[in-house]
C-alpha cells in the first residue's frame, strides 16, 4: 500500500449536514452552508419567466436586456428543466430531450437593508453551462452542471428598487461542432443530462468583511479530525476575505458544538486582513472524549461554528458546518474499517433524476430517496457520476451512511470527435475536470458521510468498445494529485470497467488501475457478458492482480422490466430463454435470480471494501431503447416514480435491513403459463410456510433469505398464495394471486425463449422451462440501443413462423410436470442455418427412442422451413413426461413442445 494510503489510515475530517437546530449565543442555523442572522439568505425560486432556445435581440436588444420584452415567456419556478423524458412505454405528448439553450429572466426587489454589505447571487446548480447578468451587466460565467457557483452583484444591484436578473444556460451536447460543451465534463454517459436552472439560486448578503464566499462554492471553513486518541484533535481552517478599504482587526471564534447545543471546545484567534486579501487563520480545537460519528448505529454530528468578530465583539460573518469526529481505513485484504471495527460497506448508486421533474427535484423528493434506501438497509451510497445537492450529503450525514462522492469524468478523458476518443485531453477539458474536482471536495468536505473522492469512471469504455484510444493515465493522475492537495485526509478511488488482463492486452485502452488509492470495478458478469457464476473468480483474479490495492465493485446489476416475466429463470446454467440485455426483454424475474448468484458471491469476499447496486432507483437515459420503457436504464431496484419496490429489493432487504422480512416473489407476473410453477420468498426467517387456497404446502428453509416450494401444482381460476413465518417473536405474512387458464395436463413450451406467445392457434405458450443441458438460441435478438430488428428470413411451411424463431440446441432434456396418462406430444423443429446430413440426432420419451436419426434439414427440404413431428406417449407415476434430445451428428435442437392428452 503506499505511503499515502498508510496515512489516510489514520483519521479523516468531514462536514456535518444541516439537520438540527443550534443555538450558541447569537448563533442559530444550523442547515449546511446556513448562517447566522446577520448573514442575509433571500431565495430567488418563484416569478422567472422562460424561453427554451435562443433568442433574437430586439429593439431594447437581447434576453440579458433589462428592458427586453418577455410578456410571452413561460412563468415558472425553480427548481426547473425543459426536459421531459423516461419512464414512460412510449413517449408522451410532453416529451422533451432537447438539448440546446435555455433562457431565464426575474424581476425581484432586494431590501434597501442590504446597503453597505457586499451581496452575492448563489446558483446551486445550473446544466451545462451558464451565462449571467444582472441588470444588464454580465456577472461571470460557469461551466459544469453539478457544482454551486456564486458571482459578486454588489456593483450591479439596486437595493429597494426593481432588478432584472438573466440567466442563459445551455445542455448541448459536446458531440455537435461548435458546442460550446466540447471541453466540459462529461463528454457523454449512460444518464441525461438535464438542462436547466434546476437547483436554487438565492441572494446573499455579507459584511464586507466575511468568511469567504468566491471558494469554489465551498463554505470557507474546512474542518478535519487531525488526531484521535483519548480527545479528538480538530483542525478548523478558514478563509476570511476583506472587501472593504482598510485593513481590518478582527477575532476569529470557532466553537464546536454537540448535538444538545453545548460548546465542547472553542479557540480565539485575532488577526488583521488587509484590504482586498485573504486571510487564512489556522485553528486547533481539542474535544474530550469525544462521541464518534459511527456510521448507521450511531451518525453523532457535532457542528462548527465559526465567528468573525471586531476586536470589540461586533459580529461581522458567521458560518455554521457540520463536524463528525471519526477514523477510518481501508486495507486490501479485510476491507473497510470505521473507529477500528470492521464494517462490511453494502449499498447502491443512485441517480438524482425523477420522471417528470428530471434533475428539479425538491428536499422531499431527496428524503424520500433517502428512506426508501434506509428501509432497503444500505450503509453506504455512491453518488454517481457526479456531484448531487447538498440535501443527500446531509442526509447521508445524519443517517449514517458511508458516502463515496464522484466528479463526471465519465467514459473518455479527451474531447468528442467524429473519429472517436484521440487520446489527447486538451488544456481547457483538464482544466474544467480540475475545476469540477475542485467544487466537489471544497463544497463536501465537512461531511463526515465522504470517505472517498472519485476521480472518473469507466474512463476508457469508448476505446475499449473500438471507438478511438485511451490515454487517460495523465488527466487522472493529474487530478489525483489534485484531489491530495485539496484533501489529504481522504483516499481516491475511480472505477474501472475495461482493464485488459495482462495476457489479453488491448490495443489503445491503458491500464488505469493504481492510479487512485482504492478501485472499483463495475462489473456485470452475466448480464452483458460471462455467466453470472464467472463473477467470484474474476474478482478473485483482479486481487491477486493489485494484492495491495483495496478493491470495491462499484456496479452490478441487471434490467427489471416490471410487466415483462419468464418462466423459469436458473441463470448461469443455461436452462432459461434467451435474454438480450439491450433488447426489449428483460424479465423482472431474471434480475432476481442474478442478484442471488451474484450477492452470493460478493459477501463471501472480504477483501472487497464495498459493494454497490447499479442502481436503486430506474433512471433517464436516452440511449435505451430496452426492458418495457424507452429513454430509461431499467437496473433499478425500484421503478423511476419509486412507487414499486421490485422484487429483488426484499432479497437485499432480507438480509441487509433489522427489519423483519418476508415477500413473495412473482406478484406481477399474474397469468401464468405453467399449470406447475416453483414459488419462492425472500425472507430473513429461517423457514416459512406456504399455504395455496388455503391448503397447507408445508414449510420451507431459507438459506441466503430465500425460501421455495418446488413444483407447485396450481388450481384452475384464482391461486392465492399466503406465506407465513415467526421473525424474532413476530409473525409476519405476505399474499399474492395468481390466475391459470389452462389446463393441468396440458403444456405448450416455447424451447429456447425467455418469453411466452400466444400462438395462432390459440395455444397458450410458457417461457423455456423445465430444462437441462443445451443452449438457447433465437435467430431474431431483440433490437438494441433503439437500433431496429433486422430482417431476417421467415420459416416456412407453417402459418405460425414466431414459434420457430427460437430453439435449444445441444444435448438437453425437459422433464414436463404432467400427471399420469396418455399423451401427444408435437415436437417442432426447423434448421436455422446447416445442410442436410450435418445435425441428426434421436428424441426419447420415458427413455424410448420415439424419433431416431432425425434430420431436419433433410425432411423439411432445407434450413428454414417447419418440420412438426407428433409422437404419442404413455406417462405412468408421478415423474412426468421425460423428453432427451441425444446428438448423433452435431447437435440436437427443438423450437416447440406440445404436450396434450392423446384423444
Amino acid at each position: 500500500m503506499s505511503s499515502r494510503t498508510l496515512r489516510l489510515n489514520a483519521t479523516r475530517l468531514r462536514r456535518i449536514p444541516a439537520v438540527a437546530a443550534i443555538v450558541l449565543g447569537v448563533v442559530s442555523g444550523a442547515a449546511s452552508g446556513a448562517w447566522a442572522a446577520d448573514r442575509a439568505d433571500l431565495p430567488l425560486g418563484a416569478g422567472w419567466r422562460f424561453h427554451q432556445g435562443d433568442v433574437a435581440p430586439g429593439k431594447q436588444g437581447g434576453p440579458e436586456a433589462p428592458a427586453f420584452n418577455d410578456k410571452g415567456w413561460a412563468t415558472v419556478s425553480l427548481p426547473h428543466t425543459w426536459n421531459h423524458l423516461g419512464g414512460t412505454a412510449r413517449r408522451t405528448a410532453d416529451y422533451n430531450a432537447t438539448r440546446g439553450a435555455g433562457w431565464y429572466r426575474l424581476r425581484f426587489t432586494p431590501p434597501a437593508s442590504y446597503a453597505g454589505r457586499k451581496v452575492w447571487l448563489q446558483f446551486d446548480g445550473a446544466s451545462i453551462n451558464a451565462e449571467v447578468w444582472l441588470n444588464g451587466v454580465k456577472l461571470g460565467a460557469h461551466q459544469g452542471a453539478f457544482g454551486r457557483f456564486r458571482f459578486d452583484a454588489t456593483a450591479a444591484l439596486k437595493l429597494g428598487k426593481p432588478n432584472v436578473l438573466a440567466v442563459r444556460t445551455d445542455n448541448s451536447s459536446p458531440a455537435v461542432a461548435g458546442s460550446p460543451t466540447a471541453e466540459v465534463i462529461p463528454m457523454s454517459g449512460d444518464f441525461f443530462l438535464f438542462g436547466g436552472l434546476y437547483r436554487a439560486v438565492s441572494l446573499i448578503a455579507t459584511d464586507p468583511v466575511h468568511i469567504d464566499m468566491m471558494d469554489s462554492g465551498g463554505p470557507g471553513v474546512y474542518a478535519h479530525t487531525a488526531s484521535l486518541d483519548g480527545a479528538a484533535g480538530i483542525e478548523v481552517n478558514s478563509r476570511v476575505k476583506n472587501d472593504g478599504a482598510k485593513p481590518q482587526p478582527v477575532v476569529m471564534k470557532t466553537a464546536i458544538v454537540d448535538a444538545a447545543g453545548a460548546t465542547v471546545a472553542s479557540d480565539s484567534q485575532p488577526l488583521t486582513v488587509a484590504p482586498g486579501a485573504v486571510a487564512e487563520p489556522q485553528q486547533t480545537l481539542t474535544v474530550p472524549n469525544p462521541h464518534l460519528w459511527d456510521g448507521r448505529g450511531d451518525p453523532y454530528l457535532y457542528h462548527v461554528v465559526t465567528r468573525v468578530e471586531t476586536a470589540q465583539g461586533q459580529l461581522l460573518d458567521q458560518v455554521t458546518q457540520p463536524l463528525g469526529i471519526r477514523s477510518f481505513r481501508f486495507d486490501p485484504d479485510q476491507g473497510f474499517f470505521l473507529n477500528g471495527k470492521h464494517v462490511a460497506l453494502h449499498g447502491v448508486s443512485r441517480h438524482q433524476d425523477r420522471p417528470g421533474k428530471g434533475w428539479a427535484i425538491s428536499p422531499a423528493d431527496q428524503a424520500q430517496d433517502m428512506d426508501i434506501m434506509l428501509d432497503l438497509g444500505i450503509n453506504t451510497l455512491r453518488l454517481a457520476h457526479y456531484q448531487h445537492d447538498q440535501a443527500i450529503y446531509d442526509l447521508a450525514d445524519k443517517d449514517g451512511v458511508v458516502v463515496w462522492a464522484e466528479i463526471p469524468l465519465v467514459n473518455r478523458t479527451a474531447p468528442e470527435t467524429p473519429e472517436g476518443d484521440t487520446g489527447v485531453t486538451s488544456p481547457g477539458f483538464a482544466a474544467n475536470a480540475e475545476s469540477q474536482l475542485r467544487e466537489l471536495i471544497k463544497q463536501n468536505y465537512n461531511h463526515p458521510s465522504v470517505v472517498t473522492w472519485s476521480i472518473g469512471n469507466e474512463v476508457n469504455l469508448m476505446a475499449a468498445a473500438g471507438h478511438g484510444v485511451s490515454n487517460a493515465r495523465p488527466l487522472l493522475t493529474r487530478l489525483n494529485q489534485a484531489a491530495y492537495e485539496l484533501d489529504h485526509t481522504r483516499p481516491t478511488t475511480m472505477a474501472d470497467c475495461c482493464e485488459p488482463w495482462p495476457d489479453q492486452p488491448k490495443p489503445g485502452v491503458d491500464v488505469v488501475a493504481e492510479i487512485t488509492d482504492l478501485l472499483g470495478y463495475n462489473r456485470y458478469q452475466g448480464w452483458y457478458y460471462d455467466k453470472a457464476e464467472d463473477l467470484g473468480p474474476v474478482l478473485d483474479r483482479l486481487h491477486a492482480l493489485h494484492p495491495r490495492l483495496p478493491l470495491a465493485v462499484s456496479e452490478y446489476g441487471a434490467g427489471g422490466a416490471l410487466s415483462q416475466h419468464t418462466d423459469q429463470v436458473q441463470a448461469g446454467a443455461s436452462q432459461g430463454g434467451v435474454v438480450y440485455p439491450k433488447g426489449h426483454f428483460h424479465p423482472e424475474d431474471l434480475e432476481s435470480r442474478l442478484h442471488e448468484i451474484w450477492w452470493a458471491q460478493l459477501k463471501a469476499r472480504p477483501y472487497l471494501w464495498g459493494t454497490f447496486i447499479w442502481t436503486m432507483f430506474d433512471f433517464a437515459s436516452d440511449s435505451r431503447t430496452e426492458g418495457d420503457m424507452i429513454d430509461t436504464n431499467d437496473k433499478g431496484l425500484v421503478s423511476y416514480d419509486r412507487t414499486v419496490k421490485k422484487d429483488v429489493f426484499f432479497f437485499y432487504k432480507a438480509d441487509w435491513s433489522d427489519q423483519p422480512v418476508l415477500h413473495l416473489n412473482g406478484r406481477r407476473y399474474v397469468d401464468r403459463a405453467y399449470p406447475v410453477t416453483d414459488v419462492e420468498a425472500y425472507s430473513n426467517a429461517a423457514t416459512a410456510r406456504l399455504t395455496l387456497n388455503g391448503r397447507d404446502l408445508g414449510a420451507a428453509a431459507c438459506p441466503d433469505h430465500v425460501c421455495r416450494w418446488p413444483a407447485v401444482h396450481l388450481d384452475a381460476g384464482d391461486n392465492v398464495l399466503t406465506a407465513m413465518a415467526e421473525i424474532e417473536g413476530q409473525s409476519v405474512s405476505d399474499s399474492i394471486t395468481w390466475r391459470f387458464a389452462g389446463k393441468p395436463d396440458e403444456i405448450h413450451i416455447r424451447a429456447g425463449a425467455s418469453a411466452g406467445l400466444t400462438s395462432a392457434t390459440g395455444a397458450r405458450y410458457g417461457s423455456d422451462a423445465f430444462a437441462t443441458g443445451g443452449e438457447p438460441h433465437d435467430r431474431n435478438p431483440a433490437p438494441e440501443q433503439g437500433r431496429p430488428d433486422k430482417t431476417i428470413p421467415p420459416v416456412t411451411g407453417t402459418s405460425d413462423p414466431t414459434l420457430y424463431e427460437t430453439y435449444r440446441a445441444g444435448a438437453f432434456g425437459y422433464r414436463v410436470p404432467v400427471p399420469a396418462g396418455r399423451y401427444q406430444v408435437t415436437l417442432r423443429f426447423a434448421e436455422p442455418m446447416l445442410a442436410p446430413g450435418a445435425r441428426v440426432f434421436d428424441v426419447a420419451a420415458n427413455g424410448h427412442v420415439v424419433l431416431q436419426h432425425l434430420d431436419v434439414a433433410a425432411e423439411a427440404g432445407g434450413p428454414l422451413a417447419a418440420l412438426d413431428r407428433t409422437v404419442t406417449v404413455e406417462v405412468t407415476g408421478d415423474d412426468g413426461l421425460a423428453l432427451d434430445f441425444r446428438p448423433v451428428t452435431g447437435p440436437a435442437l427443438v423450437s416447440a413442445i406440445d404436450v396434450v392428452p392423446a384423444r
